[in-house]
Parts: C-alpha cells; structure tokens; sequence
C-alpha cells in the first residue's frame, strides 16, 4: 500500500485545496492519505468526501502548534 502519512491544504500552510490533493493522490497511485492541517479539522470533511470519490483512505488528523512560555520555542508536533 502507497500512503502521504503527512499532507498540508490551503486550510493551513499548504499550496493546494483538498480536493486538488486527493486527486493528485490518486493520479500518484496513492492509496491512503493522512490530512494533518496547522491546528485544525476545518477540512476533514472535505477530504473525507474527496477520498470517497477518488477511492482513497482518508486517515483524520491535526499538526497542533505549541508554545514553550519559560523558553519561547516553538513546537510543532505531528
């Protein structure tokens, strides 16, 4: 099985819209792709729909941002 464990939209800081990636993803012979936007879920569900069309697993996450207040780093986790 060929997967993107880690894929940004336009939701966040990614370059292309949703539906544009699952179709990518599809042309590329992808068959599950992780949707990890900065600090939000706004477009699960969108990709969830996409997916289904395109036949691919969408695999529901979020890259959450975080702060370290005694040493002002940073962190990003995914």
């Amino acid at each position: 099985m060929k997967a993107d464990l880690h894929c940004h939209s336009r939701v966040s800081d990614g370059s292309m819209e949703i539906r544009d990636i699952v179709a990518l993803a599809k042309r590329m012979g992808i068959e599950a792709l992780a949707m990890v936007d900065h600090d939000t879920v706004e477009g699960l569900g969108e990709a969830e729909r996409a997916g289904q069309e395109y036949g691919i697993s969408i695999l529901p996450g979020i890259e959450i941002s975080a702060y370290d207040f005694g040493r002002r780093i940073l962190f990003r986790c995914a």
